[in-house]
């Protein structure tokens, strides 16, 4: 599979995007999420697709549901040639077979880096130091017929990112608190990244005096916060 080269997603910025746009979700049953945060967002979007990836070979032949991949051996991961640093996914996505070649992204995140986490106030907030584990990935994606785009994705928990195909921008995301059982797959959400707009434009029928300038009532901007201070990868 051809892979495009990572410089497009080496800024700080690009990954920013990736890492707090908020997992917007929509369908009509809510049953299916078990996470409240995103049962409540599932609602607000007109479409989504609820996908199995698998981890594959470079040949795309099958290997596991589990799908982490993380590097913990610091001179394996400066060998950018070892295979340890490439991972293959494949995902059915709207009938057609999505195939994902990834590379590990070294310098993405700093040694040092703190992860803070808030629920409401600060007293509420959650503080974490860096596990030292990269699991943060770029590359490509290709579908067959279709044809190929670039990917930044990140397995720390399930797979969760961007990708781009030459029809549209898609963001990936797993099911929250998903029981997973041994051997079966882990369920995960493709939505396009243009449905994350028409979610925020929509309003509640209020008078005009109570809704925000911008044109975003103040149940949304609240619900839009919550969901994406409870996002992280």
């Amino acid at each position: 599979m051809p892979c495009v080269p990572p410089s497009w997603a080496a800024s700080g910025s690009f990954w920013l995007l990736v890492l707090h746009v908020p997992a917007l979700l929509c369908g009509t049953g809510a049953s299916l999420f078990p996470d409240g945060r995103q049962g409540q967002f599932i609602k607000t979007l007109q479409e989504y697709e609820v996908v199995d990836p698998a981890r594959v070979d470079a040949n795309g032949h099958f290997v596991s549901f589990n799908l982490h991949h993380h590097i913990s051996n610091t001179r394996k991961r400066r060998d950018l040639g070892k295979k340890e640093n490439v991972v293959y996914y494949k995902i059915n996505h709207k009938e057609k077979d999505l195939f994902f070649n990834l590379t590990i992204h070294m310098g993405f995140l700093s040694h040092n880096y703190i992860v803070e986490r808030r629920r409401g106030n600060h007293s509420r907030a959650k503080i974490a130091m860096h596990s030292g584990v990269p699991c943060h990935f770029i590359g490509s994606v290709l579908q067959p017929g279709s044809g190929s785009g670039t990917a930044a994705i990140s397995t720390c928990n399930g797979l969760t990112g961007y990708f781009h195909l030459p029809h549209g921008d898609y963001f990936i995301e797993p099911i929250k608190k998903h029981l997973q059982k041994k051997g079966t797959p882990q369920p995960h959400i493709i939505y396009e990244a243009n449905t994350l707009p028409n979610a925020l434009r929509r309003r509640r029928a209020v008078p005009v005096e109570e809704e925000q300038a911008c044109g975003v009532n103040e149940q949304a901007i609240q619900l839009f916060t919550n969901h994406t201070r409870s996002t992280v990868l």
